[in-house]
Protein backbone atom coordinates (compact mmCIF):
# COMPACT_ATOMS: atom_id res chain seq x y z
CA UNK A 1 0.00 0.00 0.00
CA UNK A 2 1.45 3.25 -0.85
CA UNK A 3 0.73 5.99 1.45
CA UNK A 4 2.92 9.33 0.59
CA UNK A 5 0.54 11.19 -1.34
CA UNK A 6 3.02 12.93 -3.37
CA UNK A 7 3.89 9.67 -5.33
CA UNK A 8 0.40 8.31 -5.76
CA UNK A 9 0.45 11.99 -7.73
CA UNK A 10 3.34 11.11 -9.51
CA UNK A 11 2.35 7.56 -10.67
CA UNK A 12 -1.20 8.59 -11.36
CA UNK A 13 0.39 11.65 -13.99
CA UNK A 14 2.35 9.00 -15.01
CA UNK A 15 -0.40 6.60 -15.71
CA UNK A 16 -2.42 8.74 -17.09
CA UNK A 17 0.03 10.01 -19.45
CA UNK A 18 1.00 6.36 -20.77
CA UNK A 19 -2.81 5.90 -21.46
CA UNK A 20 -3.48 8.67 -23.33
CA UNK A 21 -0.05 7.55 -25.71
CA UNK A 22 -1.57 4.18 -25.98
CA UNK A 23 -4.92 6.02 -27.25
CA UNK A 24 -2.99 8.07 -29.77
CA UNK A 25 -1.39 5.30 -30.80
CA UNK A 26 -4.34 2.61 -31.13
CA UNK A 27 -6.47 5.27 -33.25
CA UNK A 28 -3.59 5.73 -36.25
CA UNK A 29 -2.04 2.34 -36.57
CA UNK A 30 -3.75 -0.69 -37.76
CA UNK A 31 -4.12 -4.68 -37.15
CA UNK A 32 -1.28 -6.26 -34.57
CA UNK A 33 0.27 -3.29 -33.35
CA UNK A 34 -3.10 -1.39 -32.54
CA UNK A 35 -5.08 -4.68 -30.94
CA UNK A 36 -1.61 -4.46 -29.01
CA UNK A 37 -2.24 -1.18 -28.01
CA UNK A 38 -6.20 -1.89 -27.06
CA UNK A 39 -5.15 -4.44 -24.52
CA UNK A 40 -2.15 -2.89 -23.15
CA UNK A 41 -4.11 0.13 -22.14
CA UNK A 42 -6.58 -2.16 -20.20
CA UNK A 43 -4.41 -4.00 -18.43
CA UNK A 44 -2.51 -1.17 -17.15
CA UNK A 45 -5.13 0.25 -15.98
CA UNK A 46 -5.97 -2.88 -13.98
CA UNK A 47 -2.17 -2.77 -12.76
CA UNK A 48 -2.66 0.93 -11.91
CA UNK A 49 -5.50 -0.14 -9.39
CA UNK A 50 -3.15 -2.44 -7.77
CA UNK A 51 -1.04 0.71 -6.98
CA UNK A 52 -3.91 2.03 -4.72
CA UNK A 53 -4.47 -0.99 -2.91
CA UNK A 54 -6.10 -0.97 0.39
CA UNK A 55 -8.13 -3.14 3.16
CA UNK A 56 -11.29 -1.76 1.93
CA UNK A 57 -14.33 -3.26 -0.17
CA UNK A 58 -14.08 -0.43 -2.54
CA UNK A 59 -10.74 -1.95 -3.43
CA UNK A 60 -11.58 -5.38 -3.74
CA UNK A 61 -14.59 -4.80 -5.72
CA UNK A 62 -13.21 -2.11 -8.23
CA UNK A 63 -9.52 -4.86 -8.76
CA UNK A 64 -12.23 -7.86 -9.37
CA UNK A 65 -14.40 -5.63 -12.06
CA UNK A 66 -10.85 -4.82 -14.05
CA UNK A 67 -9.34 -8.03 -13.47
CA UNK A 68 -12.78 -9.66 -15.45
CA UNK A 69 -12.52 -6.86 -17.49
CA UNK A 70 -8.97 -7.71 -18.72
CA UNK A 71 -10.22 -10.99 -19.34
CA UNK A 72 -13.17 -10.21 -20.96
CA UNK A 73 -10.63 -7.94 -23.46
CA UNK A 74 -8.56 -11.05 -23.97
CA UNK A 75 -11.57 -12.85 -26.06
CA UNK A 76 -12.66 -9.78 -27.92
CA UNK A 77 -8.66 -8.31 -28.82
CA UNK A 78 -6.07 -10.54 -28.69
CA UNK A 79 -8.19 -14.10 -30.23
CA UNK A 80 -7.77 -14.55 -33.84
CA UNK A 81 -11.41 -15.19 -33.59
CA UNK A 82 -13.50 -12.45 -31.04
CA UNK A 83 -15.26 -14.74 -28.69
CA UNK A 84 -18.10 -12.89 -27.54
CA UNK A 85 -19.71 -15.17 -25.59
CA UNK A 86 -17.03 -15.68 -22.49
CA UNK A 87 -16.61 -12.11 -23.13
CA UNK A 88 -19.68 -10.92 -22.15
CA UNK A 89 -19.82 -13.00 -19.39
CA UNK A 90 -16.80 -11.29 -17.98
CA UNK A 91 -18.32 -7.82 -18.62
CA UNK A 92 -21.47 -8.88 -16.39
CA UNK A 93 -19.73 -10.51 -13.54
CA UNK A 94 -17.60 -7.13 -13.77
CA UNK A 95 -20.87 -4.88 -13.81
CA UNK A 96 -21.90 -6.70 -10.92
CA UNK A 97 -18.57 -6.15 -9.47
CA UNK A 98 -19.15 -2.36 -9.71
CA UNK A 99 -22.76 -3.10 -8.31
CA UNK A 100 -21.38 -4.13 -5.28
CA UNK A 101 -18.96 -1.05 -4.73
CA UNK A 102 -21.72 1.73 -5.07
CA UNK A 103 -23.88 -0.28 -2.67
CA UNK A 104 -21.44 -0.29 -0.78
CA UNK A 105 -19.94 3.31 -0.88
CA UNK A 106 -23.60 4.52 -0.85
CA UNK A 107 -25.11 5.51 2.65
CA UNK A 108 -28.30 6.03 2.01
CA UNK A 109 -30.64 2.93 2.92
CA UNK A 110 -33.65 3.49 0.95
CA UNK A 111 -31.83 4.63 -2.32
CA UNK A 112 -29.45 1.55 -1.71
CA UNK A 113 -32.86 -0.85 -1.85
CA UNK A 114 -34.06 0.86 -4.57
CA UNK A 115 -31.08 0.28 -6.50
CA UNK A 116 -31.08 -3.70 -5.70
CA UNK A 117 -34.69 -3.65 -6.63
CA UNK A 118 -34.11 -2.09 -10.18
CA UNK A 119 -31.32 -4.22 -10.78
CA UNK A 120 -33.03 -7.62 -10.13
CA UNK A 121 -36.07 -6.36 -11.66
CA UNK A 122 -34.89 -4.39 -14.84
CA UNK A 123 -32.78 -7.37 -15.61
CA UNK A 124 -35.11 -10.12 -15.28
CA UNK A 125 -37.50 -7.73 -17.35
CA UNK A 126 -34.77 -7.28 -19.91
CA UNK A 127 -34.43 -10.91 -20.62
CA UNK A 128 -37.87 -11.91 -20.95
CA UNK A 129 -38.51 -9.04 -23.65
CA UNK A 130 -35.44 -10.15 -25.42
CA UNK A 131 -36.52 -14.05 -25.64
CA UNK A 132 -39.92 -12.77 -26.52
CA UNK A 133 -38.71 -10.59 -29.45
CA UNK A 134 -36.33 -12.29 -30.77
CA UNK A 135 -38.03 -16.05 -30.30
CA UNK A 136 -36.67 -18.88 -32.72
CA UNK A 137 -33.18 -16.71 -33.00
CA UNK A 138 -32.78 -16.02 -29.41
CA UNK A 139 -29.39 -17.11 -27.95
CA UNK A 140 -27.39 -16.84 -24.62
CA UNK A 141 -25.38 -14.04 -26.30
CA UNK A 142 -28.22 -12.00 -26.90
CA UNK A 143 -29.29 -12.99 -23.43
CA UNK A 144 -25.62 -11.93 -21.72
CA UNK A 145 -25.61 -9.05 -23.52
CA UNK A 146 -28.54 -7.33 -22.60
CA UNK A 147 -28.07 -8.23 -19.00
CA UNK A 148 -24.74 -6.91 -19.11
CA UNK A 149 -25.87 -3.67 -20.76
CA UNK A 150 -28.57 -3.12 -18.74
CA UNK A 151 -26.58 -3.51 -15.44
CA UNK A 152 -23.87 -1.25 -16.67
CA UNK A 153 -26.86 1.56 -17.25
CA UNK A 154 -28.37 0.78 -14.08
CA UNK A 155 -24.82 1.76 -12.26
CA UNK A 156 -24.40 4.49 -14.76
CA UNK A 157 -27.70 6.57 -13.21
CA UNK A 158 -27.46 5.30 -9.86
CA UNK A 159 -23.64 7.13 -10.07
CA UNK A 160 -24.57 10.08 -11.71
CA UNK A 161 -26.75 10.43 -8.70
CA UNK A 162 -23.77 10.48 -6.24
CA UNK A 163 -21.32 11.75 -8.48
CA UNK A 164 -20.27 13.99 -6.11
CA UNK A 165 -19.01 11.59 -3.95
CA UNK A 166 -16.95 10.05 -6.20
CA UNK A 167 -16.87 11.54 -10.38
CA UNK A 168 -14.07 9.29 -11.39
CA UNK A 169 -16.36 6.29 -11.48
CA UNK A 170 -19.63 8.53 -12.37
CA UNK A 171 -17.65 9.78 -15.13
CA UNK A 172 -15.97 6.20 -16.19
CA UNK A 173 -19.47 4.54 -15.93
CA UNK A 174 -20.67 6.75 -18.22
CA UNK A 175 -17.56 6.75 -20.82
CA UNK A 176 -18.45 3.02 -20.49
CA UNK A 177 -21.90 3.16 -21.74
CA UNK A 178 -21.30 5.51 -24.57
CA UNK A 179 -18.87 2.83 -25.86
CA UNK A 180 -21.38 -0.11 -25.17
CA UNK A 181 -24.10 2.21 -27.02
CA UNK A 182 -21.87 2.84 -29.77
CA UNK A 183 -21.10 -0.67 -30.37
CA UNK A 184 -24.37 -1.63 -30.19
CA UNK A 185 -25.29 0.61 -32.84
CA UNK A 186 -22.71 -0.60 -35.30
CA UNK A 187 -24.19 -4.15 -34.66
CA UNK A 188 -27.59 -2.82 -35.24
CA UNK A 189 -26.55 -2.10 -38.66
CA UNK A 190 -26.61 -5.83 -39.50
CA UNK A 191 -30.25 -5.87 -38.92
CA UNK A 192 -31.39 -2.32 -39.84
CA UNK A 193 -28.87 -0.55 -42.15
CA UNK A 194 -27.51 2.77 -41.64
CA UNK A 195 -27.54 4.96 -44.94
CA UNK A 196 -23.66 6.00 -45.30
CA UNK A 197 -25.16 9.79 -45.85
CA UNK A 198 -26.91 9.60 -42.72
CA UNK A 199 -26.07 11.95 -39.12
CA UNK A 200 -26.27 8.54 -37.38
CA UNK A 201 -23.22 7.08 -39.81
CA UNK A 202 -21.11 10.50 -39.35
CA UNK A 203 -21.54 9.84 -35.57
CA UNK A 204 -20.54 6.50 -35.64
CA UNK A 205 -17.83 6.54 -38.50
CA UNK A 206 -16.36 10.01 -37.49
CA UNK A 207 -12.60 8.53 -39.13
CA UNK A 208 -11.34 7.05 -35.70
CA UNK A 209 -12.43 4.06 -33.46
CA UNK A 210 -15.24 5.99 -31.85
CA UNK A 211 -15.94 2.83 -29.57
CA UNK A 212 -12.25 3.22 -28.07
CA UNK A 213 -12.39 6.90 -27.76
CA UNK A 214 -14.53 6.27 -25.06
CA UNK A 215 -13.67 2.89 -23.25
CA UNK A 216 -10.16 3.44 -22.96
CA UNK A 217 -10.71 6.93 -20.58
CA UNK A 218 -13.45 4.78 -19.49
CA UNK A 219 -10.95 2.27 -17.74
CA UNK A 220 -8.48 4.49 -16.84
CA UNK A 221 -11.07 6.79 -14.77
CA UNK A 222 -12.26 3.43 -13.30
CA UNK A 223 -9.44 2.43 -12.49
CA UNK A 224 -8.33 5.80 -10.70
CA UNK A 225 -11.49 5.81 -9.10
CA UNK A 226 -9.64 4.61 -6.06
CA UNK A 227 -7.63 7.30 -6.22
CA UNK A 228 -9.78 9.92 -3.92
CA UNK A 229 -10.04 7.63 -1.16
CA UNK A 230 -6.82 6.75 -0.53
CA UNK A 231 -5.99 10.59 -0.76
CA UNK A 232 -8.75 10.92 1.95
CA UNK A 233 -7.35 8.12 4.18
CA UNK A 234 -10.46 6.18 3.94
CA UNK A 235 -10.63 2.13 4.66
CA UNK A 236 -14.18 1.22 4.25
Amino acid sequence: MIKNKKLLYALSALFFTVEAILGAVLQTTYGTPSDACRYAAVVLACLFSLALAEKSRAFLYTQTALVFTVAADYFLVLRPEAKQLPAMIFFSLAHIAYLLRLYNEDTGKTRNTVRLVTHAGLSLLVLIVTAAVLGENCDALALVSMFAFTNLALNTVFAQITLRKNPLIAVGLLLFLLCDTVIGLIFLKNYLPIPADSALYSILYPGFDLAWAFYLPAQALLAASLLPRRLKGRTK
